[in-house]
C-alpha cells in the first residue's frame, strides 16, 4: 500500500513537473512574439515625425512608446563619445537646449557640418527602454560626469519607420510557434508529452 502512494506520488511530482515546463516553454514563446509588437507598431505607426521643437514641448507630451520624431536643435558634442559593440561603432550626443534629457545616438561618421544641423530625425523612446542603457549611462558618468535624468529619451537617429521581413517573419514565426506547441502540449491525444 505505501508502494503504491509513493508511485501515485511521484506520478503526481512528474505532472506537476511537466505542467510547470510546459508553461514556461508557452511563456517563454509568447515573450518572443510580444516583444517584437512595439517595434512592429513603431514600423507600421506611419511615416510623418511629430515635430518636438523645444525642451518644454518635449515635457508636455508622453513618449511611453517608440515615437518617429523630429527633433528642433543643435548638436552638443562637448560630451560626445563613440561605443562600440558587437563591431558596430556608435556616436553618442545630446542636444542644446534639450542637455541631458535627450542622448542621441548615429552609426553615421560625424564630419565638421554636423554642429550646423537644426533638426534630428529617429526614433524617439525612454531612455531606459533602449538595450545597454545602463553602459551609455556608465559612461557618461565616467568619461563627463554627467547623470542622465529618469525622464530622459534616446534618440536613435539610424532608426526610422520601416517593416522588414525578418520582422515580419519572427513575429508569424513565433505565434505558430506557440499555437503549434498550445495543441502539442494540451490537446493532442498521441502519447507525445504525455505524462
Amino acid at each position: 500500500m505505501t508502494e503504491i502512494r509513493q508511485n501515485n506520488t511521484l506520478k503526481r511530482v512528474r505532472l506537476l513537473l511537466l505542467l510547470t515546463l510546459k508553461l514556461a516553454v508557452l511563456f517563454l514563446v509568447a515573450v518572443m512574439a510580444f516583444i517584437q509588437v512595439p517595434e512592429l507598431r513603431y514600423d507600421l505607426g506611419g511615416t510623418t515625425p511629430v515635430v518636438i521643437a523645444s525642451p518644454d514641448e518635449l515635457d508636455d507630451r508622453q513618449f511611453r512608446q517608440p515615437a518617429f520624431v523630429s527633433v528642433v536643435g543643435r548638436a552638443d558634442f562637448s560630451q560626445a563619445f563613440t561605443y562600440q559593440r558587437y563591431g558596430l561603432t556608435f556616436t553618442y550626443f545630446t542636444l542644446k537646449p534639450y542637455g541631458m534629457k535627450i542622448v542621441v545616438r548615429t552609426h553615421e561618421r560625424v564630419t565638421d557640418e554636423w554642429p550646423l544641423l537644426d533638426r534630428f530625425l529617429g526614433k524617439l523612446r525612454p531612455f531606459g527602454e533602449q538595450p545597454f542603457s545602463y553602459r551609455i549611462e556608465e559612461i557618461f558618468r565616467e568619461k563627463n560626469q554627467a547623470e542622465i535624468p529618469p525622464d530622459a529619451y534616446f534618440l536613435a537617429l539610424d532608426d526610422v519607420p520601416a517593416v522588414s521581413g525578418w520582422q515580419l517573419g519572427a513575429l508569424i514565426f513565433s505565434a505558430l510557434l506557440w499555437a503549434v506547441l498550445l495543441y502539442l502540449f494540451f490537446f493532442y491525444r498521441g502519447r507525445l508529452f504525455r505524462g
